[in-house]
């Protein structure tokens, strides 16, 4: 029987770690959108784990944000060996799409922050539930077109 022992270096411990946060606020958010639709629907009292949920979400985001900006200033992001032999579009694709990523994910930060803001000032549980759902899921399809244009260039 033999082991072996996988050595990372810093890049793919952040990415790893980055990663890891991506799934847990996915999960996060499938939950607050369940809830929210729910509490908004069957007019449901917002309560204390929609907050906490609404707060995971937005700590998520920040998180995100925060290794995001690690791994971008990481000196392994692109090597001179991955852009060797690619055309010139796929350079270009390649350098454009940590910008787009960029600023995608922080306008979603920034939409999903207001959804937080507007629903804490709001009176009314089903207009908190609302403005949750209608905020954090515009929040959301930035994020989603932002990982499209990884995935799908």
């Amino acid at each position: 029987m033999t082991f072996s022992i996988l050595i990372y270096n810093g890049h793919q411990i952040i990415k790893m770690v980055h990663t890891f946060i991506g799934v847990t606020f996915l999960i996060g958010a499938i939950w607050l959108f369940y809830r929210s639709l729910n509490g908004y629907f069957k007019r449901l009292p917002y309560d204390r784990l929609d907050k906490v949920l609404s707060y995971f979400f937005i700590v998520n985001l920040y998180l995100q944000l925060i290794f995001g900006f690690i791994l971008m200033i990481s000196p392994d992001l692109v090597t001179a060996r991955e852009l060797a032999g690619q055309d010139s579009m796929k350079l270009v694709t390649r350098r454009f799409w940590p910008v787009e990523h960029i600023v995608l994910m922080l306008f979603s930060l920034f939409i999903a922050n207001l959804g937080l803001i507007f629903s804490n000032s709001s009176e009314a549980a089903r207009e908190k539930h609302r403005k949750v759902i209608v905020y954090y899921a515009i929040a959301v399809v930035l994020i989603a077109l932002s990982l499209g244009s990884t995935y799908f260039e």
